[in-house]
């Protein structure tokens, strides 16, 4: 077989159910990655979190030196997502915006890798087709997810290679192939994904301790795992390690941030309500700025489902100048009192229709919160010859510990960089690796409720796609270029 088929029949693999393809499996794929790409298509890449400091990292990067302070605020930032376009701008000439956008397609190329590993993840834990598309279907019905996709930044490239790393680290953990090959590629993950962004290094301890973890359990492989860490600290080293040795000398320190921080971690950094209101009311019938502000569960929330900050579905444009008004400058100029006669936005529709998307999305909420508790229950069970089951403690306790440290860590920096009044800082798209892996743990628990009840697997599998159908208008950009 000569290497393009080989390639191909690799990349149609998991894709195959029994003697054919799964339907289902390609539709869900196809629709998510069709949706990246049509936001890719039509975003302003101009209108995002930072939006004009990230295109600055491109621009100064272009001149192929790191970019500082006084270049961008985003300086702290790794380099590896801005430099493909800052590369084409040096080498072409290509304007600012056109590597931007450049950009945004790369970003669909991330995002069908990172579902293709998704899929070859589920392969791995069970040959069930189920699996994978409850998996992808969870995933799939996340706003968070497309409107990440959409932006200029180094959050989809965390997603890559975080599914990656999750990839390799099962086919360790589970199967027991510690290949030098499966190392490399491992150990290269890692690296690159601390060069994507600072969030992606809060998965490292998850394979470190997992693998610390098969050392004592499996006595006739220590030697072989004993490697697999060295090689995989030294390639991570290597390859992630100079940047944040770079910000060590010029800045002093490489946690640098663009803001000074609180003088000592303490809770009373943040106030009472920030950790405790919900808001309710407004959460289902507002949840946009400046409702509930710097209150951490509503605007995660409505973050993850819809678009509090305003530059996705929330839109708005100078009819003046025909040019977009971003989330910022929106809530600047609403804070006025009236709506003024220049501005063109949909501000109080998506508001009432957001508040609608909040409410319907209780549903697959509970259902990824099941999931979660049963993953943890699933750490104390006894192993078993079922499959999906056999494995489950390294299965659950890695996806855990990834979602466990990554929160525990983006909730430090929120309490170590508080911006009190407002909580700018509360992003979904900051712990945006830690949703797949959450899409996983629902595939696990709709797989095993399909096993005990096919009437109540359809019934939730029907729900999460009619959360789709609603909140459908929540995933597509209104900021069109």
């Amino acid at each position: 077989m000569n290497q393009p088929k080989k390639i191909l029949t690799a990349l149609v693999e998991p894709f195959r159910s029994g003697n054919g393809f799964n339907i289902g499996l390609i539709l869900a794929f196809g629709v998510i990655n069709g949706l990246v790409l049509v936001n890719a298509a039509l975003h302003d890449p101009r209108i995002g979190y930072d939006a004009g400091a990230h295109l600055k990292y491109i621009r100064a990067l272009s001149g192929l030196h790191l970019v500082t302070a006084e270049d961008s605020y985003e300086f702290f930032s790794p380099p590896l997502p801005y430099a493909i376009p800052a590369l084409m701008i040096a080498i072409t000439g290509m304007s600012t915006l056109g590597a931007a956008k450049l950009a945004q397609y790369l970003n669909v190329l991330l995002s069908i890798g990172s579902t293709l590993y998704l899929i070859k993840t589920c392969q791995l834990i069970s040959s069930r087709s189920s699996l994978k598309l409850g998996t992808l279907i969870f995933l799939g019905i996340l706003p968070v997810y497309y409107k990440t996709f959409a932006f200029v930044r180094g959050e989809p490239y965390i997603v890559f290679f975080a599914m990656v790393i999750l990839y390799y680290a099962l086919l360790m953990l589970m199967r027991e192939r510690f290949t030098v090959a499966n190392t490399i590629i491992l150990g290269i993950s890692m690296g690159l994904c601390a060069l994507s962004r600072q969030w992606g290094i809060l998965l490292f301890p998850s394979v470190f301790w997992l693998l610390a973890f098969q050392w004592v359990r499996l006595p006739r492989w220590r030697y072989v795992i004993t490697k697999t860490i060295c090689m995989c600290l030294v390639l991570t080293t290597v390859i992630g390690g100079w940047f944040y040795l770079s910000l060590y000398l010029r800045y002093g320190s490489v946690t640098t941030f663009n803001r000074r921080p609180a003088e000592q971690f303490s809770f009373d950094n943040q106030p009472l309500a920030f950790y405790l209101e919900v808001s309710p009311k407004e959460l289902l019938s507002n949840p946009v700025r400046p409702s509930f502000p710097n209150r951490s569960i509503p605007i995660f929330y409505s973050e993850v489902w819809g678009d509090y900050w305003c530059y996705f579905t929330v839109y708005a444009r100078d009819t003046r100048t025909s040019n977009f008004v971003d989330g910022f400058t929106l809530n600047r100029i609403l804070s006025q009192g009236r709506i003024p006669h220049w501005l063109e936005t949909n501000y109080e529709t998506a508001s009432a229709y957001l508040g609608r998307v909040n409410l319907v999305s209780i549903f697959p909420s509970v259902i990824a919160l099941i999931s979660l508790a049963i993953a943890a229950i699933g750490i104390l069970r006894r192993y078993s010859s079922d499959p999906l089951i056999a494995h489950q403690r390294i299965i659950f306790a890695f996806l855990l510990l990834a979602i466990g440290i990554t929160t525990a860590g983006y909730f430090w920096f929120l309490i170590m960089y508080p911006v009190l009044g407002k909580g700018d800082t509360v992003k979904a798209t900051y712990v945006i690796q830690v949703f797949p892996f959450t899409a996983v743990l629902v595939g696990i628990l709709l797989e095993l409720m399909k096993k005990r009840s096919q009437f109540s697997y359809r019934l939730i599998v029907s729900g999460l796609c009619l959360s789709f159908v609603h909140n459908f208008f929540a995933m597509l950009t209104h900021f069109k270029l």
